[in-house]
């Protein structure tokens, strides 16, 4: 693979979609960046239901599963790399019971014992022309009659009606990848939403995913282009007060800049 080719995952796309500064400050500038809780949270829910999966089908019970939640953040609640930046031990078991709520409601949505996975957190790739797709798929399920189903958890708030195709960027991301990769186009793919809970799917067909594949390839186009001239158009939006680096981001410095002194 050629050192130059283009490397997108579902984050870093959806990244540069929604803002091609951020996407600069965090793929190619890769400046560190505070630890939210709920990035925390998410992280240790998947853990505890790669761990579950691991587990003998009778053992995958909800006990089970918040014993693991206790065991895995004993064991890194220490790490910086992974503690969520501010979290004071005061507020430690209040942060652990909003995963462990999040745990109860995933078992509201499925029986674990009853189900098979073929792939954990299985990493996948494959190189389109000047752009080389890869990531993580949180499971991968072989039915009997060799369909694939495509499940990823999430433990934000569930889209509106209007956002659910959206949603579902990151697994038509690895569908296309399933289909180029291994030849296969998933029978469905499934979002998990673990916070209202409930379950989105979606089928996909070989229309859609020719439509996405033609999608990367205009996005990497749109991010070698910016590359080459340093041209990161900032896109403001509400959702820039939340953002890591709204300090240092060129529209809002512009803007502080620009503001009259009140005084």
């Amino acid at each position: 693979m050629a050192e130059t080719l283009l490397k997108l995952s579902p984050s870093s796309a959806t990244d540069f979609k929604s803002c091609p500064q951020l996407f600069k400050f965090r793929a190619l500038e890769r400046i560190p960046e505070p630890i939210s809780s709920a990035a925390a949270r998410g992280s240790l829910i998947h853990a505890v239901l790669e761990r579950l999966f691991q587990e003998d089908p009778q053992r995958r019970t909800p006990d089970r599963a918040g014993q693991l939640l206790s065991a895995l953040w004993a064991e890194v609640r220490k790490d910086p790399e992974i503690r969520p930046s501010g979290l004071i031990d005061d507020e430690e078991e209040a942060w652990l019971d909003q995963g462990r709520s999040l745990l109860t409601n995933y078992f509201r949505l499925e029986d674990p014992r009853q189900l098979e996975a073929s792939q954990l957190e299985w990493w996948v790739e494959y190189e389109l022309p000047d752009i080389h797709l890869r990531g993580i798929i949180d499971r991968l399920e072989v039915l009997d009659d060799g369909g694939w189903i495509l499940t990823d958890y999430k433990t934000g708030r569930i889209p509106g009606e209007n956002r659910e195709l959206a949603a579902f960027f990151g697994l038509r991301f690895y569908a296309l990848v399933c289909w180029r990769a291994f030849g296969v186009i998933p029978k469905e793919i499934r979002l998990v939403y673990l916070s209202d809970p409930a379950v989105l799917t979606l089928n996909p067909h070989e229309r859609m995913l020719l439509s996405f594949e033609k999608q990367m390839q205009a996005l990497g186009k749109a991010i070698t282009r910016a590359i080459d001239t340093d041209d990161w158009r900032s896109r403001p939006s509400p959702y820039c007060m939340h953002c890591s680096f709204h300090d240092r981001c060129p529209a809002w410095i512009s803007a502080n800049d620009a503001a009259p002194d009140p005084n």
